[in-house]
């Protein structure tokens, strides 16, 4: 985790440095319609499986693209997969680990705000997920992999630095709790 996090923060200050010559090529529009948004993330993770302590980490990237306009913003469609790891230890030979790889729709409520370079939205992710659960608390001892619906809520925001590239942030029940990481516009 913490060389991702030196790779992000070291991604947004090369960004920062092009700030003012991005300013003078235009206006640095939110997502709209046409628009493909690429975003990568990291936080902790969401833990589907075992008993909820310890915490876990989690990488999520997700792609979508404006296809309706509603009101003041548009309405994405896209996709999202995240991976995210836990393991706690009790004491006493008694282990727990669980990873969770989730794939699944998304679709979210951008709206097109006056202020320059920000966009906010709002939506649900829906998909599969499976975890490789396992238990090590006796010799002989084993877990099980179980598939289970993929379903949530998110909120999030952005801001755009150049035409192209911005920081990202999400809370809510997805496959993170909360993450941080950058933002691509494609289109």
């Amino acid at each position: 985790m913490n060389k991702t996090l030196k790779i992000i923060l070291f991604v947004m200050i090369l960004s920062m440095a092009g700030i003012n010559d991005s300013h003078s090529q235009g206006s640095l529009d939110p997502v709209r319609l046409g628009t493909w948004v690429v975003n990568a993330g990291v936080g902790p993770g969401a833990s589907y499986f075992g008993n909820g302590t310890g915490l876990g980490i989690a990488v999520k990237a997700s792609v979508e693209t404006g296809l309706w306009d509603l009101g003041p913003g548009v309405i994405t469609l896209g996709g999202e997969t995240a991976f995210s790891f836990f393991n706690h230890h009790y004491g006493e030979g008694w282990n727990e680990s669980w990873v969770n790889f989730v794939i699944g729709a998304r679709a979210a409520y951008h709206y097109g705000w006056d202020v320059e370079g920000l966009d906010t939205y709002g939506g649900i992710p829906l998909g599969i997920g499976f975890s490789l659960y396992n238990v090590d608390f006796s010799p002989g001892s084993s877990g099980s992999t179980p598939v289970y619906p993929y379903a949530g809520f998110f909120f999030g925001t952005s801001y755009f630095f150049t035409k192209s590239f911005g920081i990202n942030g999400e809370v809510g029940y997805n496959a993170t709790y909360a993450n941080i990481g950058v933002v691509f516009k494609l289109k």
